[in-house]
């Protein structure tokens, strides 16, 4: 009987129908036929302190918005923002529906996109409507921009806090509004994003990320010249992007102050609840921070990172920062990024470290992305251990060894090594 009710209630649980990763449906249910509910062992108190640390996260801290002047912004054209704006048409929300995943788990609102791909005909001059004012007003209410967090286990046995992935579910409404606003943005994105940032512009590549690192530290290997590559972990990156900040740099970026005022409405409209065991537990405000499955995230969230490859670039402009030299042109190369997964290349030289160190504490202090140092690593190249710890020790991270992941790929690894097999 328990175990048939615990399958009754995996089938039932929504984010399982909406989370494309098999290995968490898979630690579900083997979590539920282990005889437990979501929460599992989890006293009611752990989660409320959860909730006061969630809580914390969407709230902005306390202080002055910092404005950053000085940088190339490389805006978007005037023709670009003022198509950003331009009226909602029939078609554009068609396509954008059709073009989303309609079983997805629905949020507090019930409703599939399903629903709205299967009675497109009959919701269609609604829908238009619904944009049409939000185009006017640039407003979304509070019951259309709610969501639920979800928390889903990671491992069988969860029985702490940190031991659950939290998921979002958003409405389709507002699914709908910001996939419409998604693919806009996209479209002028490869403007204004460096060419440092590989992620969610048009035109790259995760691949050309990969390829391009091991290029750069393959390369300098060869020159036998010292060097090292810092890979650093935002702190929760999504959750803290100062509102105020994103909004500054969309201004100096070109964006229009109706698209400024639409992104504001989407944000700070936003309310969250978590779910424990399906029932919906309490209701807090969020004042910074971008949703994970919110369509707009990844576009607002390069566009904020994109002030760190400025301030970088600035740095290597002031020739306080070197960077690596590739090519031959000797091309100077101090990052590359692709999402929140950043990478640095840097001299040996300790004001390149001290450099960099205030570059990443600046840049969080004024945009909410903290760097995790526990979780950062630096690596050597041609340079002996002791070196490589007395630099790790200068920027409060790890010393590591080659090779390592990123994007999912080996990187540093010695090409005919066994560690390239699983390519």
């Amino acid at each position: 009987m328990q175990e048939k009710s615990s399958m009754q209630e995996i089938r039932s649980f929504p984010v399982l129908q909406m989370s494309g990763n098999k290995y968490f449906l898979k630690v579900f249910k083997e979590y539920c036929q282990d005889g437990h509910r979501i929460i599992g062992r989890l006293s009611w108190k752990p989660i409320r302190s959860s909730g006061d640390q969630r809580r914390s996260a969407l709230r902005s801290p306390s202080g002055e918005p910092w404005r950053v002047e000085g940088l190339d912004w490389s805006p978007i054209s005037g023709e670009s923002a003022s198509r950003l704006e331009s009226p909602f048409t029939e078609e554009e929300i068609f396509k954008a529906i059709f073009q989303m995943d309609r079983d997805k788990a629905p949020g507090p609102d019930g409703f599939t996109i399903a629903v709205f791909q299967d009675c497109w005909e009959v919701i269609k001059e609604d829908l238009v409507r619904v944009f049409a004012e939000f185009h006017r007003s640039g407003i979304i209410n509070q019951s259309t921009n709610a969501s639920f967090i979800v928390l889903l286990p990671k491992k069988s046995m969860s029985r702490r806090i940190s031991d659950f992935r939290p998921i979002s579910l958003i409405t389709s409404l507002y699914k709908i509004i910001a996939k419409v606003l998604a693919g806009r943005l996209r479209g002028v994105l490869h403007e204004t994003i460096h060419s440092t940032q590989g992620a969610f512009v048009q035109g790259r590549q995760i691949l050309d990320a990969v390829l391009i690192a091991n290029e750069i530290v393959d390369e300098k290997r060869r020159s036998g010249e010292e060097g090292v590559v810092f890979k650093i972990d935002f702190e929760k990156a999504y959750d803290h992007v100062s509102w105020d900040f994103l909004d500054h740099v969309l201004e100096m970026k070109g964006f229009s102050l109706r698209w400024r005022k639409w992104m504001r409405g989407c944000l700070s409209s936003v309310s969250f609840a978590v779910l424990v065991n399906g029932n919906a537990k309490g209701w807090v405000k969020a004042s910074r921070g971008l949703r994970q499955g919110d369509p707009l995230s990844p576009f607002l969230f390069t566009i904020v990172a994109d002030v760190l490859s400025r301030m970088l670039l600035k740095a290597e402009e002031r020739n306080v920062l070197e960077g690596f030299r590739v090519g031959r042109n000797r091309t100077r190369v101090s990052h590359l990024q692709f999402a929140d997964d950043t990478i640095f290349f840097s001299s040996t030289r300790e004001e390149d470290m001290m450099t960099l160190k205030n570059v990443l504490l600046v840049f969080g202090h004024i945009s909410g992305l903290k760097v995790n140092l526990d979780k950062s690593n630096i690596y050597g190249i041609n340079l002996e251990q002791n070196h490589l710890s007395r630099l790790a020790e200068m920027l409060d991270c790890k010393a590591s060894g080659w090779p390592i992941l990123y994007l999912g790929l080996p990187l540093g690894g010695n090409p005919k090594a066994v560690a390239f097999g699983i390519l």
